[in-house]
C-alpha cells in the first residue's frame, strides 16, 4: 500500500514554510509499501523533513532511500539520501517544554517520576538542538506580575538541574498553565520561521490562577509555522482535557492521557521518538535533458548552370475512362490570337512542355505546311471503353477540332483513325496500363513534327541533394516525444515528429525544395525539441548552414568557365521493351555528333522505367535499356569512352510523375546528361 500526503493537506493540518518559494507547490510526499500516517515539512529546497507514524502513531524507523518517493505533477524526484534526524548534524530542533510544577505534583507523588522521564527525553538533545523550558513561579504582590520562569539551553545535566529546581525546595501553590503556555509561544515565535519548532505541554490539573484565557493561548498559536504541540493530560479527572486536545490537535500534533505517573516514561518516549525520528530527505528533481544537433554538410554551394535541354516529345493525349474531351491538365490557348506569342523554346520542365504538347505539334504544322499527321484514336478495350470504337473516333476528332480551331490546321492534313487497342498497347492487367491505353497517339512522317523539344534556360543546381540531422542526447528519463524542423532563416520549411528516442540520423531531401527559393534563404538550420516523461523540455539548435550562390557572371568575371548541362530523353521505348526505334536512334546519334564538338566532356546514361510490375525486373529492364545506348556510342567508336557511365534505376528516383499516365509513359526513358565546363 502507498500513503500520499499533499503540502497542501497533510494528515494533521496544514503546514506552510515562508521560505520555500512556489516552486514546491503541489509537491508530494509518499512512502511505498507500508500502511502510514505521514506529514512532511520543506525545509530548503530539495529538502524535506519527514515524520512517518503507523496507526498507533508511533514512530516508523529503519527508512531507507527506496522507501520513499517525491514527486511534483508529473515529475518524480531522485532520492539523494535519508538520514534520522537523531543522527542528522545539520538541523537542529527547537523545543519548548512547558511543565506544571504546582503542589499537586508533590501531593500525588508524581515529581520524581516526572523528572525521571523528562531526563530520557532530554538525553536525546543534541549541541544543535535549542530546548527552553517555561515553569510556574507564585507572583506574590510583586509588580509587574510575574508568574512564569524559564531556562534556555542544549546542556541535558543544566536542562535536568533546572527541572529539578523547580520542584524543590518547594512547588508553587497556584496553577499557571495558560499563562506559560502564552509565554512559550511568545518563545516559538521569536525563533526563525523556516525552523522545527515544537512544544510539549505537561499539565498536572487545570488552569485556575493565570490571567491569560484559554482562546488567547489557541490565538497566539495561530500562524506560527512549523509547529508542533503535544501534550500530557495528568489532571486527575477522566477523559482529556478539551483545551488541551484542541491545542495540540489544532497545531499537528497529540495528547495522551496519564492515568498513573507510570504512564510518564511511555508517553515522553513515544514523543521524543516521534519528535526526533523523523527523517530529512535530501531530493532533486531530475534535469531535462542535454545534448547538440549536428548537420551534414556545413555549407550548400548552388550554383546557376546553363541547361540545354532536349526533352522528349510523347506524342500520346490521354483521357479519362469513357470520355472524349481533352483533360484540362493539357495547356489550351484560347483562340489563334494567342499562337503568335507561343515558343517552344521557352518551355522549360519536360511535364510542362508535355502539356504543351497540342501547341507544340500545331506551331510545327504551321512551320512545316507540307508536313500531315495521323490522329490515331484508340479505347482500352475495357469495361465501360469495351469496343467503343465511336469513342476512341471522338477522341481523335477532339485533337483535331483544337488544331483546326486554334491553330488554323486544314482538316485535309489530319487523317483521322480509330481502334480498340493501340498498336502497341500498356498491359491490361493493372489499372494504371488500362488507363494509358485511352489515348490519341500522333503519327508523321515528317521529322520536324514529333522531334525532341528543345529549350536553353539557367537554373540554379545545389551540390548536395539532402541534409543529414543527427543528434546526441543525453537523459535522466525516458523521452517520450521529439520534434525537428528545418529552418531557412525564420521560416519553417519542414517538419518531422514522432513518440520515443528521435531516429538517430534525419534527412531532409533537398529536391522537394526550389533551388532558387532556397539560394534567397541565405542560410538553413534545424532545431530539436524533446519532451521527456518528467515533463522536462530540452532544444537544441544546429550551427548555421551557409548558403552560398554561385552566379554565372562570378564565374565569367574569375573566367574559371560557366558549368554547362546538355540533357537527351529518349522515348519512345515501348511498355516492357528496351529495343532502339528509329526515333531514339536519331537522337543518339544527335548525342554523339555533339560529344564529338566538346573537347572534354562527361556522359552519364541512366534508364528508367514506370511502377508497373516488380521492381527487381523493372531495374534489370532499366539496364538493359541503359546498356543498350551504351552498346550504341561504343559501336560508334566515340572517343571519350572512358567518360561514359551507365546505370538503370527502374523505378526508383523517376524524373516524372508516375500517377499520371504521361508521367508513366515518359519514365520508359534512358536520359543522357552531358555536363562540361564552358
Amino acid at each position: 500500500m502507498k500513503k500520499t500526503v499533499s503540502l497542501l493537506c497533510l494528515f494533521f493540518a496544514c503546514f506552510s514554510w515562508a521560505g520555500v518559494s512556489l516552486a514546491l507547490d503541489n509537491l508530494e510526499v509518499q512512502v511505498l509499501h507500508q500502511k502510514t500516517r505521514l506529514s512532511f515539512q520543506p525545509i530548503a529546497e530539495g529538502k524535506v523533513l519527514v515524520s512517518v507514524q503507523d496507526q498507533d502513531g508511533d514512530a516508523i524507523l529503519g527508512l531507507k532511500k527506496e522507501d520513499f518517493s517525491i514527486t511534483q505533477g508529473p515529475k518524480t524526484a531522485k532520492i539523494i539520501s535519508v538520514e534520522d534526524v537523531l543522527e542528522q548534524r545539520n538541523t537542529g530542533l527547537n523545543i519548548v517544554l512547558v511543565v506544571d510544577n504546582s503542589y499537586s505534583m508533590e501531593q500525588r507523588k508524581a515529581v520524581e517520576p516526572l523528572l525521571a522521564a523528562m531526563s530520557s527525553f532530554l538525553a536525546l538533545v543534541r549541541p544543535i538542538d535549542n530546548v527552553h523550558i517555561v515553569t510556574f513561579v507564585d507572583p506574590g504582590d510583586k509588580l509587574p506580575r510575574v508568574s512564569t520562569k524559564t531556562f534556555q539551553g542544549n546542556d541535558v545535566a543544566a536542562l535536568n538541574q533546572f527541572l529539578r529546581s523547580s520542584y524543590f525546595p518547594e512547588t508553587t501553590d497556584g496553577t499557571y498553565l495558560y499563562d506559560s503556555m502564552q509565554k512559550g509561544l511568545e518563545i516559538i515565535r521569536q525563533m526563525p520561521a523556516d525552523s522545527q519548532k515544537f512544544m510539549i505541554v505537561f499539565s498536572d490539573g487545570e488552569d485556575i490562577n493565570s490571567t491569560v484565557k484559554a482562546e488567547e493561548v489557541g490565538l497566539a498559536a495561530t500562524g506560527v509555522t512549523n509547529f508542533t504541540a503535544y501534550a500530557v493530560d495528568y489532571m486527575d479527572k477522566p477523559g482529556l482535557d478539551t483545551f488541551l486536545s484542541s491545542f495540540a490537535q489544532g497545531n499537528n500534533g497529540m495528547i495522551r492521557k496519564a492515568n498513573a505517573a507510570s504512564d510518564f516514561l511511555p508517553i515522553l518516549n513515544k514523543f521524543s521518538t516521534t519528535i526526533f525520528h523523523r527523517y530529512l530527505v535530501t531530493y532533486r528533481f531530475l534535469t531535462a535533458p542535454t545534448g547538440a544537433l549536428f548537420s551534414v554538410p556545413s555549407s550548400v554551394n548552388i550554383e546557376e548552370v546553363t541547361i540545354v535541354d532536349s526533352s522528349p516529345l510523347l506524342n500520346h493525349i490521354y483521357f479519362d475512362t469513357g470520355k472524349s474531351r481533352i483533360p484540362e491538365r493539357y495547356v489550351a490557348l484560347s483562340g489563334p490570337a494567342e499562337t503568335g506569342a507561343f515558343a517552344e523554346e521557352k518551355l522549360t520542365d519536360t511535364m510542362e512542355k508535355y502539356h504543351h504538347v497540342l501547341n507544340v505539334i500545331g506551331k510545327r504544322l504551321v512551320a512545316n505546311p507540307e508536313a500531315r499527321i495521323t490522329l490515331v484514336g484508340c479505347n482500352s478495350n475495357n469495361g465501360v471503353e469495351k469496343g467503343k470504337i465511336a469513342l476512341a473516333k471522338s477522341r481523335a476528332e477532339a485533337v483535331s477540332a483544337y488544331l483546326q480551331s486554334v491553330w488554323a490546321i486544314d482538316p485535309a492534313r489530319m487523317e483521322i483513325k480509330a481502334r480498340n487497342l493501340p498498336a502497341v498497347p500498356s498491359t491490361s492487367r493493372v489499372p494504371e496500363g488500362i488507363v494509358e491505353n485511352q489515348r490519341v497517339e500522333i503519327l508523321s512522317s515528317h521529322p520536324a513534327i514529333l522531334d525532341t523539344i528543345k529549350s536553353t534556360y539557367v537554373q540554379e543546381q545545389a551540390d548536395t541533394k539532402e541534409i543529414r540531422i543527427s543528434s546526441s542526447l543525453q537523459a535522466e528519463t525516458e523521452i517520450v516525444r521529439w520534434q525537428l524542423r528545418l529552418l531557412g532563416g525564420d521560416k519553417v520549411l519542414a517538419t518531422r515528429e514522432g513518440v520515443g528516442n528521435p531516429p538517430a540520423e534525419i534527412i531532409f531531401p533537398l529536391a522537394t525544395m526550389n533551388s532558387r527559393n532556397l539560394a534567397a534563404l541565405g542560410q538553413l538550420s534545424a532545431d530539436l525539441e524533446v519532451k521527456d516523461k518528467e515533463g522536462n523540455v530540452f532544444g537544441v539548435s544546429t550551427e548555421p548552414i551557409a548558403i552560398n550562390l554561385i552566379r554565372r557572371e562570378e564565374r565569367s568575371a574569375q573566367k574559371t568557365g560557366n558549368k554547362i548541362v546538355e540533357k537527351y530523353g529518349l522515348i519512345l521505348f515501348d511498355f516492357d521493351r528496351a529495343e532502339l526505334k528509329d526515333r531514339n536512334q536519331i537522337i543518339v546519334n544527335r548525342v554523339l555528333g555533339r560529344v564529338a564538338e566538346l573537347k572534354t566532356v562527361t556522359m552519364d546514361i541512366i534508364g528508367h522505367t514506370d511502377t508497373i510490375g516488380k521492381e527487381k525486373y523493372n531495374v534489370e529492364l532499366s539496364e538493359r535499356r541503359a546498356k543498350t545506348v551504351y552498346d550504341t556510342t561504343q559501336q560508334a567508336g566515340t572517343s571519350v569512352a572512358a567518360q561514359i557511365n551507365h546505370v538503370g534505376n527502374g523505378p526508383n528516383n523517376p524524373p516524372y510523375d508516375n500517377s499520371l499516365p504521361e508521367g508513366r509513359s515518359l519514365n520508359r526513358t534512358v536520359i543522357i546528361t552531358l555536363q562540361y565546363t564552358e
